[in-house]
């Protein structure tokens, strides 16, 4: 590199939505909690998950396991809001509340979107390198649209900071 060329600490290449579906479905934690990715679309704006009822996931009432409902959500709206953002930006899952509302009898299913207008505002808050702390929400539901869990999840962001490369 050319002296006082600057790079993006900790960039990484993008990897598309379909190559990280098919990467998600096979991550033993999700599989093994029975959830998959059913679908990232492709400007990053929204997933859909889905976790099958089976014997490994259910709780002693025969229903969907709490922490499998929870792991459901986990991290899918940081990861839409890294896909519009891009790798300039360090985002973390920083907090869940998750309100249990009924019984998952069969296959719980999740939409997460993450909204341009949001992504804006988060990339403006963020753009002095400020820590910007914003909540986002959905319901996890039966096929018949029974909400089973309310879920919010505040997501971190910060501009990562640039580092001059400078050739000794």
């Amino acid at each position: 590199m050319s002296a006082g060329h600057v790079s993006t600490y900790g960039a990484r290449p993008r990897v598309s939505p379909r190559l990280l579906r098919v990467g998600l479905n096979l991550y033993p934690p999700l599989l093994g909690a029975g959830i998959r990715v059913l679908s990232i679309e492709d400007d990053w704006s929204s997933c859909s998950v889905a976790l099958k009822l089976t014997r490994w996931n259910k709780n002693q009432q025969g229903t969907a396991f709490g922490g499998s409902i929870g792991a459901m959500s986990d991290a899918f709206f940081a990861m839409l809001l890294i896909g519009q953002l891009g790798p300039a930006y360090n985002v973390w899952d920083a907090q869940a509340h998750i309100d249990y509302r009924s019984p998952g009898v069969s296959t719980v299913f999740g939409r997460f979107d993450m909204p341009a207008t949001a992504v804006s505002e988060v990339r403006e808050a963020a753009q002095d390198g400020s820590k910007v702390l914003r909540w986002f929400e959905t319901d996890l539901t039966l096929k018949d649209g029974t909400v089973v869990a309310s879920v919010r999840r505040q997501v971190y962001v910060r501009k990562k900071k640039e580092r001059s490369l400078v050739a000794a």
